[in-house]
């Protein structure tokens, strides 16, 4: 018997941690998931053990987006599994060889982009986390107030500066500091590129 989307999710959303783990199991185990990305990934580069790896965490990502909310039901539960795991083959790729120059999916129906726009926007603004975390304290607030678009006025009140000249002054060496980390790390500027540039 295959069961719908909403049958599905009604299970996993009642509260009980039985009926979750039986929707779960018979979401994974209609349609072929498992060949499907194994399929996926062997057209794609990859052999039958990276098409292992890459169900198994599609699996726990899909499980765990689910949990906290973050299907918001724009496609089928299908579509969105398989646009997890083909930006993780993605992902996957680039760590196991970072030359690679085959990093970019292809392009793919709206659902699907739509789902991996919100992947790769994720994943955009952890890299971002990463690299402001090995400024100094002082910077990473500073650069938060600035990423949320506060002006050198404000910022100089938040932060005690004497004036927007000179918060504008500490905002240039913060964003200096943040370009030597970039400098330093080229692997994650490269990833961050790629992630805006398939938004």
């Amino acid at each position: 018997m295959k069961y719908t989307d909403q049958q599905l999710l009604e299970a996993m959303r009642c509260g009980d941690p039985r009926k979750w783990e039986w929707a779960l199991y018979q979401f994974l185990t209609q349609d072929g998931l498992e060949g499907w990305v194994q399929n996926y990934v062997k057209t794609h580069g990859g052999n039958a053990e990276d098409g292992e790896d890459v169900y198994q965490e599609a699996a726990v990502i899909f499980d765990r987006n689910i949990r906290q909310g973050r299907f918001d039901g724009k496609s089928s539960l299908r579509t969105y599994f398989m646009a997890i795991a083909k930006w993780h083959w993605v992902t996957y790729r680039r760590k196991k060889d970072p030359t690679s120059a085959e990093l970019k999916p292809e392009h793919y129906d709206g659902e699907v982009a739509s789902v991996e726009a919100e992947i790769f926007d994720g994943e955009k603004r952890e890299l971002l986390e990463l690299a402001v975390a090995q400024v100094d304290a002082r910077c990473q607030e500073l650069l938060q107030y600035y990423k949320l678009d506060y002006s050198m006025k404000e910022i100089a009140e938040q932060l005690g500066f004497s004036s927007p000249e000179m918060a504008k002054k500490q905002a240039y060496r913060c964003r200096e500091r943040l370009r030597e980390v970039f400098d330093k790390n080229p692997h994650l500027l490269k990833a961050l590129n790629i992630a805006t540039n398939d938004e």
